[in-house]
């Protein structure tokens, strides 16, 4: 759910200004409202000072060890210089190195040799000329006609020189190239100082990172503080030629009275209000332990505007159900289970929670798996049915074979479609009055009615049935037509709801048929899984010892790839039948900014590698 807010407006005399803002920033508690002002050229340079301090930190964040030695006397931004020179020091290496690596090929053919020998060979009347050839191409005849010596013979290519004493005229089918200006070894001396450099510059990061990331961090958020005050600053209107200032923000109402006793403190006259339609309210969800699992998936899309209804609790167990689907094999949602388990007591913060929801979403996929039949690849269904395994023989009439999962899919569809459509009718009913719901309300009562009437359709009822069908669309008509835009005359209000029809009619079929990926996803992992059995028992052989070895590398390899795309495939998927067609269904308008109250930063070294 979204917490309720209230707006505050505060006016502080010029001279208690600064010392306001320091009192309010150690509360914590208010969201300063953004007038749109750009910041100052000060602000700007220590934004992109900010910039460089979090590119380091990441940076060194990566290189962390159990021990380091610190430099002591470095302030953060000497760090912050140094590493960053380092850096480039490190970039000029590599692009050297790779020039190096172009050069060592080129030089390689002719080994090692002095090149003031060419040089005096030349002076006595004797020029070096360097060719290569291809093997087809190269004529052997050609050292007994000139003074040819081969250097090298490499990747089907000659590499031979040809003394010249200007005496003849030298005519073959080769390439002449320009002679090396070194050998191949002052190359190779030369990129291994450039490598021990680098392992310098490599070893520095690693020894000083578990040291210089504490102090970076701690710079950052002082560094942070002072933006955010600045900006609260510029942000703040001046009234009454700059004698007074106001600064309006927003409070969640469950912290108003704080806030209230706060400001009384400090004798500073101020205004709450609640906020009016269309204003940008800051957005503060608080949901149940089970649906705040969730808020970093709706996060990935939008965060509700202030005043319609948070999809998250919503949504929520609909997700758990399709990636269990999608996944559908209980050997694999054991692993998920398992895996959390042990690691959840290691972590702390947010990747608890992660590890928590991985561990639902490991038990929808052992029921899921359960319900299809399938455990790491085996088809339980027919395992049951040839009684291998009897004991599970009191489940088989649960399970569902792959008719059954296309329809189930269909239906859970269905429900998540007619779900969103009620949530739809409820926001809109919140938001603008329970006349822009009827429409909504229209579309349900259609869909749900028909249905109903055509289950309890028979032969003894088969007129009634019919007048009943005459009635439902007569009134869900009305709504449908009449009532899908109430603030509109109703010529105006047929024409849309004509369009209306075409829309939703076309949608909820698109709608439904995307729900099938459930079904196809499912089905594939379940086969994937057979084959990487069938392959570890056809290639192990039967060589003992080397092949149970052979099966279980097979088992492990195959598996590990199924668990990792159809998981992948398990996590997208629902979440684009959750931002697309549940959005969509249930009216989700979005654009939330959330909520950030002026306060200093306190975040530690160790929270800040998440």
């Amino acid at each position: 759910m979204i917490l309720p807010m209230k707006k505050y407006s505060m006016l502080v005399h010029h001279a208690d200004f600064e010392h306001f803002l320091e009192e309010l920033q150690n509360l914590g508690m208010v969201d300063v409202a953004d007038r749109g002002v750009e910041p100052d050229a000060a602000t700007q340079q220590k934004i992109e000072q900010l910039r460089q301090y979090n590119r380091i930190i990441k940076f060194l964040s990566a290189k962390i060890q159990d021990e380091s030695t610190a430099d002591a006397d470095l302030s953060a931004q000497e760090i912050v210089d140094k590493i960053s020179a380092m850096q480039a020091e490190l970039d000029d290496i590599h692009q050297k190195g790779a020039a190096l690596e172009k050069q060592y090929r080129i030089l390689r053919p002719w080994g090692d040799f002095d090149r003031a020998m060419f040089d005096k060979l030349e002076a006595n009347g004797f020029k070096l000329r360097f060719y290569v050839a291809g093997q087809r191409k190269f004529n052997p005849e050609w050292a007994e006609k000139y003074n040819l010596e081969i250097i090298s013979q490499t990747d089907g290519q000659f590499y031979f020189i040809i003394v010249d004493t200007g005496h003849e005229t030298i005519e073959i089918d080769a390439e002449e190239l320009r002679p090396p200006e070194r050998p191949a070894s002052g190359v190779i001396a030369e990129r291994e100082k450039l490598q021990e450099r680098a392992a310098e510059i490599s070893s520095y990061f690693s020894n000083k990172a578990n040291v210089f990331v504490p102090k970076l961090t701690t710079a950052r958020n002082e560094l942070l503080d002072q933006i955010n005050f600045n900006n609260v600053v510029q942000n703040s209107a001046a009234e009454a030629d700059d004698q007074i200032r106001i600064v309006q923000g927003w409070v969640p109402a469950q912290k108003a009275a704080a806030v209230d006793e706060f400001l009384k403190q400090q004798g500073i006259f101020f205004i709450s209000e609640n906020p009016v339609k269309g204003e940008k309210v800051p957005i503060l969800l608080k949901n149940g332990k089970y649906s705040q699992l969730f808020e970093p998936i709706g996060k990935l899309y939008s965060l509700p505007k202030y005043g319609e209804m948070d999809l998250v609790p919503f949504f929520a167990p609909f997700f758990m159900m399709f990636f269990g689907f999608c996944l559908g094999d209980a050997g694999y949602g054991l692993l998920f289970i398992i895996g959390a388990t042990i690691a959840k007591p290691r972590v702390e913060g947010m990747m608890k929670k992660i590890l928590t929801l991985a561990q639902w979403l490991g038990l929808a996929t052992v029921i899921f798996g359960v319900l299809t039949g399938t455990f790491f690849g085996l088809n339980l269904i027919e395992m049951v049915d040839d009684g291998k395994i009897s004991w599970l023989a009191g489940l088989r009439e649960y399970m569902l074979d792959s008719e059954k999962l296309f329809y189930f899919a269909l239906i859970l569809g269905a429900i998540q479609i007619l779900y969103g459509m009620g949530i739809k009718a409820a926001n809109y009913s919140r938001q603008y009055g329970f006349r822009h719901a009827l429409s909504t309300l229209g579309w349900m009562l259609l869909i749900i009615g028909s249905i109903v009437l055509y289950l309890l359709r028979s032969e003894n009822n088969h007129e009634l049935i019919n007048i009943l069908f005459y009635v439902l669309f007569g009134a869900s008509g009305i709504l449908i037509l009449f009532m899908n835009n109430p603030d509109k005359n109703i010529f105006i209000n047929f024409g849309s709801g004509l369009w209306d029809v075409y829309s939703v009619v076309t949608g909820l079929l698109g709608d439904m048929l995307s729900y099938i990926r459930l079904f196809a996803l499912g089905v594939s992992s379940a086969i994937l899984g057979f084959v990487f059995n069938s392959l570890a028992t056809e290639m192990s052989g039967s060589v003992p010892v080397v092949s149970q070895i052979i099966f279980v590398v097979i088992l492990l390899i195959g598996h590990g790839l199924n668990i990792f795309m159809a998981s992948l495939g398990a996590f997208v998927h629902p979440l684009r039948l959750t931002f697309v067609e549940f959005y969509k269904n249930a009216g989700f308008q979005g654009g939330g900014k959330p909520y950030s109250p002026f306060m200093k930063k306190k975040e530690t070294a160790s929270e800040s590698l998440f």
